[in-house]
């Protein structure tokens, strides 16, 4: 009997070890496994890692919304704590749950949605969301987002999409090390700038768009006004302000506009304002040089945008101010990294000598500068304006600098120096001055260039 009890307690102890180690084992696929584009899954994983009760405008939407909206120049110009719930295509049934599962720890007194995706009709746009939905926690929430997503025709296998295999099982092939740290992945509250312009023949394509039509009333899915009204439904039992509005773009069509006109009588309907920034003189979007195709903003035009969205909030919702608030210090730090990451590396690209570059790194903090020469061998590293080392022509060095987050490695050999961040090389030129700039906050290289010996710039 009592050896009958030891192996009944052994085997029961076996099946705990094995249970908890596919326990641990599905937790690691979790974090490793994790899209960590800002087009991904990661808002929402981000947006779990908020402290509770903190965001005051949550904005819900398609990529109208991450590309145009900027989080950090809301809250450092007029101190609103914002965050960006998006996803590429996202149809309004997913960002029905994505609200619903918002609110199971946030408490915005404002949301702000872009109303771009609801004049489509295809059965399948609800698959656009499901990188997004990847990082949900599985819940009732995330149950009925899978119910909704194969409400018309199965996409996902619900089962293996509420705990995410399918996902774990076709990604960890593509794994490379940056998915080993959440570090490499900068992330603005949701908020993505892209830098480009819309090329010359895409906006072409959409200069001279007929609009005869344009002010009818159209019509959008019984399935999107369904979820569209459960939304406002939502928002108005909880007695959060609501707000509609559409991001400029180019690509207009008869088809988009009849339908936003359908839209705006559901709005007044509800008594829910809405602003479509695309008639409204206030902005001035210049196409050519504020989108970078032609459904999104670029950075300039995200600018423009943001400001003019700001406006409208502080004239017609009461938000608080969160600048100097302690309890508010995320939204400070990411505007701090957003300044590293982003403005900082823009001031080194906009320099196009070696006089202006120089004066650039020179207006820099929390950074490390490598300058050195090929061919010759010369190199110098310095922290915050202090010079932390030299290496001299004609010796053979190697020199290991540990930056926190990355690794910087200097070594020189036959006259040739070889940089390298993170087992990265950096190099712009063979026959002149090579510059590297480390960023300490943004944990990164931020920006590099190389002046050959008649001082040309070489690459940035």
């Amino acid at each position: 009997m009592k050896n009958e009890s030891m192996w009944k307690i052994k085997k029961i102890a076996g099946s705990v070890f094995v249970f908890s180690l596919m326990f641990l084992i599905v937790i690691s696929l979790n974090k490793v496994t994790l899209n960590r584009t800002s087009q991904g899954c990661i808002q929402l994983t981000d947006f779990y890692n908020l402290e509770e009760h903190t965001v005051d405008a949550l904005f819900i939407g398609s990529s109208h919304v991450y590309y145009s909206v900027h989080t950090c120049m809301l809250y450092d110009d007029y101190g609103i704590a914002s965050y960006l719930l998006a996803s590429p295509g996202q149809p309004v049934w997913m960002s029905y749950y994505f609200l619903e599962e918002a609110l199971k720890t946030q408490s915005p007194k404002l949301v702000v949605f872009d109303i771009c995706t609801l004049y489509q009709r295809a059965a399948d746009v609800g698959a656009a969301s499901w990188p997004s939905l990847i990082s949900m926690k599985p819940s009732k929430t995330k149950w009925n987002a899978i119910r909704a997503v194969n409400s018309e025709g199965k996409q996902l296998d619900a089962i293996g999409a509420f705990f995410s295999f399918p996902y774990y099982h076709t990604r960890y092939a593509e794994l490379t090390r940056q998915d080993y740290s959440n570090t490499k992945r900068l992330r603005y509250n949701g908020y993505k700038p892209d830098y480009t312009k819309i090329s010359k023949s895409e906006l072409e394509r959409w200069s001279n768009v007929d609009q005869t039509g344009f002010a009818k009333i159209g019509s959008i899915t019984k399935r999107t006004e369904t979820y569209l009204r459960k939304l406002i439904e939502l928002c108005k039992s909880k007695q959060i302000r609501l707000l509609f509005v559409n991001a400029p773009y180019a690509n207009h069509t008869l088809e988009k506009q009849q339908s936003y006109n359908y839209i705006y009588t559901i709005a007044q309907e509800y008594d829910v304002p809405f602003t479509d920034a695309n008639y409204d003189s206030r902005l001035q979007i210049d196409y050519a040089a504020d989108l970078f195709e032609a459904s999104h903003l670029n950075y300039r035009g995200s600018i423009k945008y943001t400001g003019y969205l700001a406006q409208i909030i502080t004239e017609q919702f009461d938000l608080p101010d969160r600048r100097n608030d302690e309890r508010y210090r995320h939204w400070e730090d990411i505007s701090i990294l957003f300044q590293h990451a982003e403005e900082n590396k823009r001031i080194l690209k906009s320099a196009d000598s070696l006089k202006e570059y120089i004066r650039a790194m020179s207006g820099l903090d929390q950074c490390v500068m490598i300058g050195y020469e090929n061919p010759g061998g010369k190199a110098a590293v310095y922290e915050d304006g202090v010079c932390i080392f030299t290496g001299e022509a004609g010796e053979a060095y190697f020199k290991h600098f540990d930056l926190g987050a990355s690794d910087l490695t200097i070594q020189s050999s036959k006259n040739a120096v070889s940089v390298m961040v993170d087992q990265k090389e950096y190099s712009y030129t063979d026959q002149g001055l090579n510059f590297v700039v480390y960023d300490k906050i943004a944990k990164c290289v931020i920006g590099g260039a190389g002046f050959d010996k008649t001082k040309k710039y070489m690459k940035s």
